[in-house]
């Protein structure tokens, strides 16, 4: 049984037309939050136990995104990461994967861009508005009656 059916997933339109292989790859990529390329990373560490540089997953990678050429290793850890997430036992940080925290100072940064950009908005509304009463506009914004 693939592990598609048997993880009670559907696919739609174009999806069908996917290798199963390279739907896993997609399908774990997206379970883990990651890119594809980290994926081969991560499986490549998992099967050979050590990390390697980025030109010798390339190698693989390139095959993959060009012929749809899936590596035994790779297959093997999308299977599995695809059957944790299904048992619901996925736990993303047993594979190095962390989601980032924003610090205080990111937070606060964001907070300030937002209310910069509220506070541009609305200056930018007023001004136009003003511009209108100035030129005795009757109508500033589109459908004009």
């Amino acid at each position: 049984m693939s592990i598609l059916k048997h993880a009670g997933e559907r696919r739609f339109f174009d999806e069908k037309k996917i290798p199963l292989d390279v739907w896993q790859v997609l399908r774990t990529a997206a379970v883990l939050s990651i890119p594809e390329f980290r994926v081969f990373e991560i499986a490549y560490k998992q099967w050979f136990g050590e990390d390697t540089d980025e030109a010798t997953i390339e190698s693989y990678f390139v095959p993959y995104m060009f012929k749809d050429a899936v590596p035994m290793w790779v297959r093997h850890f999308c299977k599995r990461v695809l059957k944790l997430d299904k048992d619901g036992t996925l736990n993303p940080t047993e594979f190095g994967i962390t989601s980032p925290v924003a610090t205080r100072e990111q937070q606060s940064r964001g907070v300030e861009f937002m209310i910069l950009a509220v506070a541009s908005i609305v200056t930018l509304v007023l001004l136009a508005e003003l511009a209108a009463q100035a030129m005795k506009l009757n109508c500033m914004f589109p459908p004009c009656y």
